[in-house]
């Protein structure tokens, strides 16, 4: 069976979302720790959400935070490792720039990742910096 994405927050099984992100340990933290209502929050409060559906089951997501004019920043997209390798990941990133191309988006990948966003156009930022409130292997010392 094919999978489905969808666009928006309406329909999100949010006890799933935090499964999801409590498997593949994103939303800054909150994932790992299965906090699913500042997750739930964190969606709400995106310009664009785009989930993956495989038979009824929430297989992946991410979502793109904007100004809707200038910049955006695409966070959190993550896979069930029982659906990587079969594009899941790609059409979430192709659902969630859909409609903002105008906009210059930035993204942090995460370890091992690179590769996948290279594929999908993105270029390694020469001046990127990021302070972050608690220990983080992606920070420089």
């Amino acid at each position: 069976m094919s999978v489905q994405y969808k666009t928006g927050t309406d329909g999100i099984d949010w006890e799933a979302l935090g499964d999801l992100y409590e498997e593949v340990g994103l939303v800054a933290q909150f994932g790992k720790k299965r906090d699913v209502g500042v997750i739930k929050d964190a969606f709400q409060n995106s310009w664009k959400v785009v989930t993956a559906w495989k038979e009824g089951k929430l297989v992946g997501a991410g979502r793109l935070i904007s100004d809707g004019l200038c910049y955006g920043t695409v966070y959190d997209v993550g896979v069930l490792e029982a659906c990587r390798g079969a594009g899941v990941g790609k059409g979430i990133m192709e659902a969630l720039l859909k409609g903002n191309e105008h906009l210059l988006i930035y993204l942090t990948s995460t370890f091992g990742n690179e590769a996948f966003y290279k594929k999908l156009g993105f270029k390694k930022h020469k001046t990127a910096y990021a302070k972050y409130p608690h220990v983080s292997e992606y920070l420089e010392q």
